[in-house]
């Protein structure tokens, strides 16, 4: 490595944390600091607000592209004039283009097949039977024609998921064959049209994973995601996140420190250990989602980088840094946060209405602030005037509180959800605005 800072590049644009914590997270390690601006629909506005405040703040280069497959190249070419040390990103539609560049240069990382396979919940299922880690019964769908077959391994009832997919999108509960044909059919008329996916349509119909009461006191949901730190190999768990429960298949709040009863803590993280192996894992962050079943953890999902909100509750429970952390294992350097729990921090997601709608009014987030002294920040994402539609499943409302105990943190989340109000009118066909009063 260089005498000097380290050299690290960050692949943004694309999801993930805001361009603005990553620039934090990446002056807590080096002052040497490149990005890759991979153009997907960000303002230029806010494009050249985020290059001024990376201008003023570190040494590197600024580059932009609209194809994420040439990012290898560009820091390879970025590389022979001024040397890479390590590359991150907190987007899940960049961490392939990332690993593929790591692999490349040489650096500390992922390798790119890993990677594909936890993007992929078929993948995924795959090599956990393999590796004997879990037995759960699951078949690809690629149409109607692979139903009988699905049908006849899954059995019912069943999830239906896309391989590919995003915010718990076209996720269904079925009951039997006749369901599953219709399900299916609504979900490849929808998958086509959305801008969350690829264009081919790939399904797979998993056994229904039944949860269990794993709680001594009421209030979470009954599955848990897993927080880590991968170094060449060596896990660390960070924490344990409590849910709330589900609106369907979609996930309404998070909530650390958890709550489980310390034996079957025991059994999450041992679980969680046995999976980060068998799926590859060697550097990065993992957030790993397990259902809490009546015969133990069992996988939902893998995601090879951290979850939406964790950085933000880490802060708010404790004080730690992972965003810097991972920045320090894309550099090949190890950890350095400690990652206590002085305070209970909740994060709390309101979804939008299930039909496409025009947002009419809201509680604006100043009114909400000013209301709850609890809220460490409070967010709408919509302004008034905004098309919602189902097929962009983006919260209306998310926001964090934190309380010196558990039950305080749920029931002051509670009211900040009884104290938000938003009218919406539903759209016509052709998208245009109808007479009828909006509804709440």
């Amino acid at each position: 490595m260089s005498a000097g800072p380290s050299h690290l590049v960050l692949l943004l644009g694309a999801g993930g944390i805001s361009p603005d914590a990553a620039l934090a997270a990446a002056g807590a390690v080096t002052t040497e600091v490149s990005v890759v601006w991979y153009q997907g629909g960000t303002p230029a506005a806010t494009v050249e607000r985020v290059r001024e405040h990376w201008k003023r703040t570190f040494d590197g280069a600024w580059l932009t592209t609209d194809d994420h497959h040439r990012i290898p190249d560009l820091l390879a070419d970025l590389h022979r004039r001024r040397p890479v040390h390590g590359v991150a990103t907190f987007g899940e539609p960049l961490i392939v283009a990332q690993a593929e560049a790591q692999q490349r240069l040489g650096l500390p990382g992922n390798p790119p097949e890993t990677v594909r396979t936890a993007q992929s919940k078929l993948a995924q299922r795959r090599r956990l039977r393999e590796a004997g880690v879990e037995r759960i019964r699951f078949r690809e769908i690629r149409g109607e024609a692979d139903i009988p077959a699905a049908a006849t391994e899954v059995g019912f009832p069943a999830v239906l998921k896309p391989v590919h997919g995003a915010a718990s999108f076209l996720v269904t509960k079925v009951a039997d064959e006749a369901e599953l044909r219709r399900r299916l059919r609504e979900a490849l008329a929808a998958y086509r049209e959305s801008p969350l996916f690829d264009p081919e349509p790939l399904f797979v119909l998993e056994q229904l994973l039944v949860g269990d009461a794993w709680y001594e006191e009421p209030g979470f949901g009954d599955y848990v995601s897993v927080e880590s730190l991968v170094e060449d190999g060596r896990i660390t768990h960070v924490a344990i996140t409590d849910k709330l429960p589900l609106d369907g298949f979609v996930e309404t709040g998070d909530v650390m420190p958890t709550s489980l009863p310390e034996a079957r803590r025991r059994q999450v993280l041992d679980h969680a250990g046995r999976i980060i192996e068998a799926m590859g894992i060697r550097w990065g962050a993992t957030h790993l989602e397990l259902k809490l079943t009546p015969d133990g953890p069992a996988c939902i999902e893998l995601n090879a980088r951290l979850g939406g909100p964790i950085g933000h509750l880490l802060r708010a429970a404790g004080g730690s840094d992972i965003e810097a952390d991972i920045m320090r294992l894309a550099l090949g350097r190890p950890a350095e946060g400690r990652y206590p729990s002085v305070r209970y921090a909740l994060y709390r997601s309101v979804p939008p209405p299930n039909e496409a709608v025009t947002l009419v009014r809201q509680t604006s987030r100043e009114e909400l602030l000013a209301a709850f002294p609890q809220l460490v920040f409070c967010k709408t994402r919509f302004a008034p005037g905004a098309e919602l539609h189902p097929d962009r499943p983006y919260n209306i409302l998310t926001f964090l509180v934190t309380g010196e105990d558990v039950r305080t943190s749920l029931d002051a989340a509670e009211r900040v959800v009884d104290s938000y109000r938003a009218e919406f009118a539903p759209l016509a066909a052709d998208g245009r605005q109808p007479s009828p009063a909006p509804t709440s």
